[in-house]
């Protein structure tokens, strides 16, 4: 579909509040520019990208491996295929100019959420999207998982000291919970699209970053 028939169609589910993104509207590594909370302070730059939108939509939640795996194994820091998900991950700037940072002080943590909403449904035979088979599933503040060592703040803190890098920050990942829902005979389950907004990086307890947030509203595709 496409043309003004298309944008009309976009224009009426979005009024019904369904999540509208097909897998040819995908967004990959979208950025957004956050100032510092205070001046003099810390800004932050969010990247969101790594969208995985599994079609069609046949999760395994018992899966270590496969095309449909849902499960992560050791030192898997990416979304899986079968129940899909994204990556996230900020760069700090300006961190060298902080009291604490100039004391060499540590401690603290980063922590990281956001908002999902994903669009689930029927293709036909044809492959064409069946509306009247669509539902959303939403999440709200949802706690996004480390990279490994990469969001611990004595890591990064270490990283700045050491010269490696002028903008060093946390990488987390989503990997999403199956969803389970039947479609009839002759029609395949699939997510159309995936939306995520307020994409958001907390910094607790810390002697060189204090107690601050930084939020992108978004929206964010898949």
């Amino acid at each position: 579909m496409r043309g003004a028939s298309r944008r009309l169609l976009v224009a009426l589910m979005a009024g019904a509040g369904l999540v509208l993104a097909a897998p040819s509207a995908a967004h990959a590594n979208e950025i957004a520019e956050i100032p510092a909370n205070s001046p003099g302070g810390i800004s932050v730059t969010l990247s969101f990208g790594g969208a995985v939108v599994p079609q069609p939509y046949t999760p395994d939640p018992s899966a270590y491996w496969g095309p449909d795996k849902c499960l992560l194994i050791y030192h898997d820091y990416v979304p899986t295929p079968g129940c899909g998900g994204f990556t996230f991950n900020a760069k700090l700037h300006n961190v060298q100019a902080q009291p604490g940072y100039i004391e060499g002080l540590s401690g603290g943590d980063f922590e990281a959420y956001a908002d999902t909403a994903r669009t689930f449904g029927c293709l036909d035979g044809d492959g064409v999207f069946q509306w009247d088979t669509s539902f959303v599933v939403r999440t709200e503040r949802t706690p996004l998982s480390d990279v490994y060592y990469t969001a611990g703040m004595d890591y990064i803190l270490q990283q700045f000291r050491t010269g490696k890098t002028l903008d060093q920050g946390p990488y987390y990942f989503l990997n999403f919970e199956a969803v389970e829902f039947g479609c009839a005979e002759g029609t395949t389950p699939t997510q159309f699209g995936l939306m995520v907004t307020n994409l958001r990086l907390d910094a607790v307890d810390s002697p060189v970053f204090g107690d601050q947030t930084w939020t992108a509203a978004g929206p964010f595709y898949g």
